[in-house]
């Protein structure tokens, strides 16, 4: 059998993810299992065994990528002149634009990071990651003087991620949710607590 390349290795991996998420969100983490994974991802067993040895290692696997494409997202926020803007731009990209199984996929983590040590420690890393890169974001821009928050820093990056949170997992269990809406008047809320200074 021809050696694959290191694309088509990662394009394999990237599927066995993608195929993970959606089996997760339809029957949960219990009921879903590596042979649900395989068919799905049209892969054999032996194939998804040499990237993941468990499910509690996709469900790292998933997170190390959603991690990824969140701190990407925040390079709008980096040297962002209008920094309600740049946020509005990564609500977009990371809620607004996502499927809705990644919605319930949120929650099924939730769910099971509460009884499963390996998913709350996955879970909690993501989580503590997420919110430093958003917190020094702030902190760049407090001491440019692009934003003059009204709170420490570390806490306004602290609802920012409940807000998000709240967000995904609303659209999660409330299939009418206007997501567009909702995070239009958040977005305002957090632009006052941002004080923003004119430029």
């Amino acid at each position: 059998m021809p050696k694959l390349s290191d694309i088509q290795q990662e394009e394999r991996r990237a599927r066995i993810l993608d195929a993970a998420e959606r089996c997760f969100a339809r029957t949960g983490f219990h009921r879903t299992t590596m042979q649900d994974i395989c068919k799905d991802a049209g892969i054999s067993p032996g194939a998804l065994y040499i990237w993941f040895s468990s499910k509690e290692a996709l469900i790292a696997g998933i997170s190390a990528r959603n991690r990824d494409e969140v701190l990407a997202s925040f390079s709008a926020l980096a040297d962002s002149q209008d920094f309600a803007a740049g946020m509005a731009q990564v609500m977009q990209t990371c809620i607004l634009d996502q499927p809705q199984h990644k919605s319930v996929l949120c929650l099924e983590i939730g769910a099971e990071a509460t009884r499963n040590p390996a998913v709350a420690e996955t879970l909690a890393r993501f989580d503590e990651t997420v919110s430093a890169a958003l917190t020094e974001l702030l902190e760049k821009a407090e001491r440019e003087g692009r934003i003059k928050p009204t709170m420490p820093t570390k806490e306004l990056a602290q609802a920012m991620h409940v807000i998000a949170d709240g967000l995904f997992w609303r659209r999660a269990i409330q299939p009418d949710f206007d997501a567009v809406s909702a995070g239009r008047a958040l977005l305002a809320l957090v632009a006052g607590a941002l004080s923003e200074t004119p430029q």
